[in-house]
C-alpha cells in the first residue's frame, strides 16, 4: 500500500539513545494517502486511497468506489476484505481474502470471490499453500475450488525484498526479477505486510528501481523502471512507472504521510 545516521560521537550510550531515538521515530512514519495518475485514460483512471490505522495496524484503505478493510489476530493480517460502493457509501463484499499462519509464517492463502450478498458464500475460491525452504527461498501450489492444481512458483528474498519471482502456469512459466534502491519503503512500517510476501504489489524494505521479466512466450527480456522523489526521512513521495522502452511513463505514483 522507511533512517538515517545524524551523526557519530565517541560516548557508546548517548549513541545507543540516538539510534533506538531514530528507529523509534522511523517505526511511526506510514502514508496516510496513495494517490495513483495517468497520462491518459486509455492507460488508467486516475485515482486516491485513504489509509487509516490504528497505531501501525492497517484498519482500511477507501478510495471513490472501493474498500478494503483488514482484520488482525495478534500481530498478523488474517483477512482483507474488498467492498464495492455505491454513490451513497454503501459497502457491497466483491472479494476476500484469507490467510493462515504455520511458525509465524505465512501458510496458506485462500481467495474466495462472486458474493451474492454481504453474508453469502464466495462462488469461487482459490488457495496457495506455502512451503518455506529456507530464509530466502519460499515455494507455493495454488489450487482451483475444485482442489486442482493451477500453478506453482517461487519467491528468492533477499534482505528484506522479493529479488526474484517464478511462476508456471500450464504451459507458460514467467520470470521477473527485481532491483531495489537503498532508501526506506512506504509501507515497510504497515504491521503485517512484510508476513504477506507477494500479496501487497511493490511490498519490501526498499523501493523497486528495475523490474526485468521473461517468459517462455516472449524470451526476450522486457525491462521497467522506476524512479522516486523522496522526503528527508528518505521516504518516496513520487514514484514514476516507465513502460519498457524506457521513455513514457505508465503512471506517477503519490504518498502523504
Amino acid at each position: 500500500m522507511k533512517q538515517f545516521l545524524l551523526l557519530f560521537i565517541s560516548f557508546g550510550l548517548l549513541t545507543s539513545c540516538s539510534n533506538d531515538d531514530n528507529s523509534s521515530q522511523d517505526k511511526t512514519i506510514l502514508p496516510k494517502g496513495i494517490e495513483f495518475i495517468f497520462p491518459n485514460e486509455q492507460i488508467g483512471t486516475n485515482s486516491f486511497g485513504a489509509i487509516v490505522y490504528d497505531g501501525n495496524k492497517i484498519v482500511s484503505l477507501t478510495r471513490e468506489y472501493s474498500k478494503f478493510v483488514y482484520t488482525y489476530e495478534g500481530n498478523r493480517i488474517i483477512k482483507q476484505t474488498e467492498f464495492d460502493l455505491d454513490t451513497k457509501g454503501k459497502e457491497y463484499k466483491n472479494k476476500e481474502l484469507v490467510y493462515t499462519y504455520e511458525n509465524g509464517k505465512l501458510k496458506t492463502r485462500i481467495f474466495k470471490e462472486g458474493f451474492a450478498d454481504n453474508n453469502a458464500e464466495a462462488l469461487t475460491t482459490n488457495t496457495n499453500i506455502y512451503t518455506h525452504v529456507s530464509n530466502g527461498l519460499i515455494t507455493y501450489v495454488n489450487y482451483s475450488s475444485s482442489n486442482v492444481k493451477q500453478a506453482e512458483g517461487s519467491l528468492e528474498l533477499k534482505d528484506g525484498n522479493i529479488i526474484k519471482e517464478t511462476k508456471t502456469f500450464g504451459e507458460t512459466k514467467t520470470v521477473n526479477t527485481y532491483e531495489y534502491d537503498t532508501k526506506s519503503n512506504p509501507l515497510k512500517n504497515i504491521l503485517g505486510f512484510d508476513l504477506l510476501l507477494d500479496e501487497v504489489s511493490g511490498f519490501g524494505k526498499n523501493n523497486i528501481v528495475k523490474t526485468t521479466r521473461t517468459s517462455t512466450e516472449f524470451p526476450n527480456p522486457a525491462v521497467y523502471t522506476k524512479s522516486y522523489t523522496y522526503n528527508e526521512n528518505g521516504y518516496p513521495i513520487r514514484a514514476f512507472s516507465y513502460d519498457s522502452s524506457g521513455a513514457s511513463i505508465e503512471y506517477e505514483t503519490r504518498y502523504a504521510y
